[in-house]
C-alpha cells in the first residue's frame, strides 16, 4: 500500500487505488476428445463463478460465451473447447482475415533484395568503389529502406492478426494455448524472424496446440524461426553451436534439474548439425553419395555435408544415423522422457490454475501425459476436471498483461468490430509484455507475482480509463501502410465512440454476485459512466479471475 501512495493519481482514482492494493496482495496464492459424462462439481463451480471459469479457459468472458455456458453447462462447454478447431467462426467483418502466405512465396525474394541492396549501400560508402556517387549506388539506399518497411509491416500484420483472433475467435482455449506455446517455444521478432511470425503462429504452433506434444515439438524443431533464433542454422560439423541444444533440454522439454549433463547438451548439438535454413530457397548441391540424405521442407533443409554422422550418446541412448531420421529420434526421445511430462504439466497448471499448483493435481496430469503419450487435450481435461481447479475458481489468480488487456477488450467491446488493433499493441508495450518482444528464449513469466508491481498497477489504471471511455482508437482505421501487402487505399476516418454502459453488460452482471462489498461500495459512489467503467476494470476482482 505504501508503494502505491507514492504515485500522484487523479482524485477519482482514490477508491481505485485502494482496490488495486487488495488486487496485488491477492495476486499470488500460496498455497481424448470424446464427450464425457457431466461433472456436477465442475458445472456447479462454473455456475457460481462463470466469469472466472471463462477467464481461465480463454481470454476473458463475453456475452456470447456466458449464454453458451448457461445453456450447455461447464462440462459440455469444456469438451467443445478441447476439440481442436472447434468454433473457429469469426465475425463477418473479419471472416476475410488473410491467412499467412507461405514463406517460400515471398521471403527468398525479399532476402535476395535485402542482400543486394546492402551490398550496394556498402559499396557506395567505400571511397575506392567505382559505384560511389553514382545513381545506381544512391538508389539501393531507398530500396533498402522500403524493404525494411515492408518487413516491419509484415511483423505488425502478424501481431494484429493474432490479437484479432484472440478477441473474436470462438475456439478460445486453443487461442490461449497458442499464446502459451508461443511463449514456451519463444522466438524474438528481431531481424527476418519478425515477418515470419504469422507463419510461426498459424502453421507451427496453433495446429498442434491441443494435439500431441511430440508433434508440436517436432514442428518447432523444423521451423525456420526457431533454427534462426537459436542459431542452429549456424550449427555444423567442425563449427558446433550449442545454443539450441541447451534450450531444447532446459526450456522446451526436460527442464532445469532433470539430470541431463553438459555432455548430453554437447552430444545433442552434434546430432542437430546440418539442420538449417536456406533463406534463398536454392537447390542444394552435395556429393553424389549424400544426395539421398538431403531433406527439405519449405525453407528448412537438412544438409548432410554439414552433419556430424558419428554416433552420439544422449540421455543414455545411442543415436546413430546419417540423415534427418536421427533428429526425429531425438524428438521422440525428449518428448517421451518422464521429466518432460513433469516439466510441462507443472507449467500448464501454473498457467491455468495457480502460481503454486497443488502437487497432487500435477501428478494426476503427469499420469495422463504418460498414459496418453503426451496428448495435450487429455492432460488439460484432467486438470480442468480436478478438484483443485474447481476450488481455484473462487481464489484469485493475478492476470499477466496479455490476459488483462484481452479480457478488458472482450468485456467492454461487445458486438463492435475493432478496426485498428494498434492501441492494444501499445498497451502491451506499456505493460512490459510486447507481443513477440521477449528477446531471451525463456519467454515471459507466467506467474502472477511477476506482474503486480506499483508501476504495473498505475499503468493498468491508465489503460482502464481508456477502455472506460470506449477506447475510440480501436474503432478508427489505422493509416494505410503503403508498404504492407494488400494495404487498404480507403482514407482513415475518426469515429465517435461513447463510453459503454458496462454496469449493464452481461460480463459485469455475471460477475456482480461475487464482488466484494468494498468493490460494490466504491462503484456505487461513482456516477460518471467512463469513471465507473474504469473503476470496475481496475478492481481486484477484474485484475484477478
Amino acid at each position: 500500500m505504501s508503494a502505491l501512495r507514492r504515485f500522484a493519481l487523479p482524485a477519482w482514482a482514490c477508491a481505485l487505488t485502494l482496490l488495486a492494493a487488495c488486487s496485488a496482495q491477492g495476486a499470488v496464492p500460496r498455497a481424448a476428445s470424446t464427450a464425457l459424462a457431466p461433472d456436477p462439481s465442475l458445472d456447479a463451480a462454473a455456475r457460481a463463478h462463470p466469469v472466472a471459469f471463462l477467464d481461465r479457459l480463454g481470454w476473458g468472458a463475453d456475452a456470447r460465451e456466458l449464454r453458451q455456458l448457461r445453456r450447455e453447462g461447464a462440462t459440455r462447454f469444456l469438451d467443445a473447447q478441447l476439440r481442436p478447431g472447434a468454433g473457429t467462426a469469426l465475425p463477418a467483418a473479419l471472416a476475410s482475415l488473410p491467412a499467412p502466405a507461405p514463406l517460400q512465396d515471398w521471403l527468398p525474394s525479399m532476402v535476395a533484395r535485402l542482400r543486394r541492396d546492402r551490398m550496394h549501400v556498402r559499396a557506395a560508402a567505400d571511397p575506392s568503389s567505382s559505384m560511389r556517387g553514382s545513381a545506381v549506388a544512391q538508389d539501393p539506399q531507398a530500396r533498402l529502406k522500403a524493404l525494411q518497411q515492408r518487413r516491419n509491416a509484415r511483423t505488425r500484420q502478424a501481431m494484429a492478426r493474432q490479437l484479432l483472433l484472440d478477441v473474436y475467435a470462438r475456439n478460445q482455449l486453443q487461442q490461449r494455448l497458442t499464446w502459451f506455446w508461443m511463449n514456451h517455444f519463444n522466438v524474438f521478432r528481431g531481424g527476418l524472424v519478425g515477418p515470419m511470425m504469422a507463419d510461426y503462429e498459424q502453421r507451427v504452433i496453433a495446429p498442434h496446440a491441443l494435439g500431441h506434444f511430440r508433434d508440436l515439438l517436432q514442428a518447432t524443431m523444423f521451423s525456420p524461426q526457431m533454427l534462426l533464433y537459436l542459431n542452429n542454422a549456424q550449427n555444423a560439423r567442425g563449427h558446433i553451436n550449442e545454443n539450441y541444444a541447451r534450450e531444447l533440454m532446459e526450456l522446451h522439454t526436460l527442464g532445469v534439474g532433470a539430470g541431463y549433463t553438459q555432455a548430453d547438451v554437447t552430444n545433442l548439438a552434434h546430432v542437430l548439425t546440418g539442420l538449417g535454413v536456406d533463406l534463398l530457397n536454392r537447390p542444394l548441391r552435395v556429393r553424389p553419395a549424400w544426395r539421398d540424405l538431403v531433406w527439405r521442407k519449405g525453407l528448412v533443409v537438412f544438409n548432410p555435408a554439414r552433419h556430424d554422422p558419428q554416433p552420439e550418446v544422449v540421455l543414455g541412448h545411442t543415436l546413430q544415423g546419417r540423415g534427418v531420421g536421427e533428429i526425429e529420434q531425438v524428438v521422440t526421445l525428449l518428448a517421451a522422457d518422464p521429466a518432460t511430462a513433469r516439466h510441462l504439466s507443472f507449467e500448464l497448471a501454473q498457467y491455468f490454475v495457480a502460481d503454486h499448483p497443488d502437487p497432487a493435481m500435477v501428478a494426476a496430469m503427469v499420469r495422463t501425459w504418460r498414459r496418453s503419450d503426451g496428448d495435450i487435450a487429455a492432460v488439460l481435461r484432467t486438470m480442468f476436471r480436478s478438484p483443485q481447479f474447481i476450488a481455484s475458481l473462487g481464489q484469485p489468480q493475478f492476470k499477466d498483461p496479455m490476459r488483462y488487456v484481452l479480457s478488458a477488450v472482450r468485456a467492454s467491446v461487445g458486438d463492435r468490430i475493432i478496426r485498428n488493433p494498434q492501441p492494444l499493441l501499445g498497451m502491451l508495450v506499456r505493460l512490459g509484455e510486447p507481443l513477440y518482444g521477449r528477446s531471451t528464449p525463456d519467454g515471459y513469466p507466467i506467474d502472477g507475482g511477476a506482474w503486480d508491481s506499483p508501476g504495473q498497477l498505475t499503468t493498468r489504471f491508465q489503460i482502464a480509463r481508456q477502455f472506460g471511455a470506449g477506447a475510440p482508437g480501436l474503432f478508427s482505421c489505422a493509416p494505410a501502410d503503403r508498404a504492407a501487402p494488400g494495404a487498404a487505399d480507403t482514407p482513415c476516418r475518426r469515429r465517435r465512440v461513447r463510453a459503454p454502459e458496462l454496469a449493464h453488460s452481461a460480463v459485469f452482471l455475471a460477475a456482480r454476485p461475487v464482488l466484494r462489498p468494498a468493490t460494490l461500495q466504491a462503484l456505487a459512489q461513482v456516477h460518471q459512466r467512463f469513471r465507473w467503467n474504469a473503476l470496475w476494470l481496475a478492481s481486484p476482482e477484474f485484475m484477478n479471475d
